[in-house]
């Protein structure tokens, strides 16, 4: 999935305020209204490859006893000793552009790629004219400060001509989090690259994130000075980010603001030692981030199952492109993007598990999304609001149904129907209106 790829060049962004425990993020977040005024600014780059090795930037000694002091620092916060020594490459910013767009161009499979730009397309939260992977490769390129890679144990950071300002300090305290974090818990099996469940996969970033903003935060109030404090992300652009569509955009945001403001509660209650038991005890969707009550009740998500469409009479020629899980926080931004953010977050609130499955015939994609909800209003109003978000995606399209239990919509070359039984509810986006019921016969 690709943000599990792309997620970690934010963390450049993060400032500390000097004045209380509060945290911000420059020019992201500052306060919620900054970030909902940015929010609403809302209106290419190629792969490349590495084929040569990536030169290090030579830094000073002074900078070396620096570092080692920013370790010393950070385990210190977290609770964590370091197991083994963390080997750190300084690079200027173009070379780690280079390592960093390859990386992603190994890890982020062509299949992930495709089901991806489908999905989105399909959704409407992107644009026909739009692809996921270059809007991605933009707001990678113009975010990258540093990063963990747990593959090869090692650290790599800018230092542009050999300087070791606040963003990069800053930025090593974050990673070095997520080197603890491998230490002890296991990225790899914690947080897998292909990942079969999507929206557990964010939720366990939102645990690795939140944690590693939460320590970058602690550490900067107690070792930057109100000087150095006051340059943190002053040269961090922006322009990629805020143009993003807001479906991605949040997304990428969600790890760090959610996912702190969890991990905040946890410290608060039970300090690092409450950390380490979410770790050993993760969260199994972005419901319990969003919710901890549901984190701390342990109300997991319902396992929701799809039939074999493509043998279950659809006729000849389908095939499946993937198969996964939204969860509350997708469907909140898909409601949210199609809608009002008021909308997304009331249609969604009531979320209880999901499954979908995207499927092609003749280059022609049909999805079907079947979710259950925490009461059968909940359902409805789900219902009523996906409704919306499909007369604004299609405008101008035929109203088959409006009803409490189904919402149905025709256009030139679409076709919705949304059926509500009780507290499960069947949502079809196809390419007629044929395919669209026939699909949620099939599914019901």
């Amino acid at each position: 999935m690709w943000r599990n790829y792309v997620i970690c060049v934010l963390i450049g962004l993060l400032l500390v305020s000097s004045g209380s425990s509060a945290v911000l993020l420059r020019q992201v977040i500052a306060t919620q209204g900054e970030v909902d005024r940015l929010r609403q600014q809302v209106p290419t780059a190629t792969p490349v490859s590495v084929t040569a090795p990536v030169p290090t930037v030579v830094v000073s000694g002074a900078d070396s006893a620096l570092v080692r002091q920013i370790e010393t620092d950070v385990a210190a916060l977290r609770g964590l000793q370091p197991r083994a020594s963390v080997p750190l490459r300084f690079l200027d910013q173009q070379a780690l552009q280079r390592y960093f767009v390859d990386k992603f161009n190994r890890d982020y499979l062509p299949n992930e790629r495709e089901s991806d730009q489908k999905l989105l397309s399909t959704l409407g939260v992107i644009n026909s004219s739009e692809t996921v992977v270059q809007i991605l490769l933009d707001v990678l390129q113009e975010q990258i400060i540093g990063i963990y890679d747990q593959d090869d144990k090692t650290m790599y950071l800018v230092a542009d001509n050999g300087q070791f300002g606040p963003d990069e300090k800053g930025t090593f305290a974050h990673e070095y989090v997520h080197a603890l974090q491998d230490q002890y818990f296991d990225l790899t099996t914690l947080a897998p690259k292909h990942p079969q469940n999507d929206d557990r996969s964010l939720a366990i970033l939102a645990l690795t994130e939140g944690d590693a903003t939460l320590m970058q935060r602690l550490w900067a109030q107690k070792s930057l000075t109100a000087d150095e404090i006051n340059q943190l992300g002053q040269g961090s652009p922006m322009s990629k980010l805020l143009s993003t569509p807001l479906f991605l955009r949040e997304q990428l945001l969600f790890p760090y603001t959610d996912g702190f403001n969890f991990m905040r509660q946890i410290y608060q209650a039970n300090g690092s030692a409450g950390i380490d038991d979410v770790f050993r005890n993760p969260p199994e969707s972005t419901a319990q981030i969003l919710h901890m009550d549901k984190y701390r009740n342990h109300v997991a998500p319902v396992e929701v199952n799809l039939p074999d469409l493509e043998a279950g009479g659809l006729g000849a020629g389908w095939h499946t492109i993937k198969s996964n899980v939204l969860g509350e926080l997708d469907v909140r931004l898909i409601l949210t993007q199609l809608t009002d953010s008021t909308r997304g977050v009331r249609g969604a609130s009531g979320w209880a598990g999901d499954r979908w499955q995207l499927l092609e015939k003749d280059g022609r994609q049909a999805l079907v999304v079947k979710s259950v909800w925490d009461s059968d209003n909940e359902a409805r109003t789900f219902l009523e609001t996906f409704g919306l978000a499909m007369k604004n995606r299609f405008a101008g399209a035929k109203e088959e149904d409006a009803s409490p239990t189904r919402q149905a919509l025709t256009a030139s070359t679409a076709a919705t129907e949304v059926r509500r039984n009780g507290a499960t509810v069947v949502a079809v986006i196809a390419f007629d209106r044929p395919t669209a019921e026939a699909i949620a016969n099939a599914v019901s």
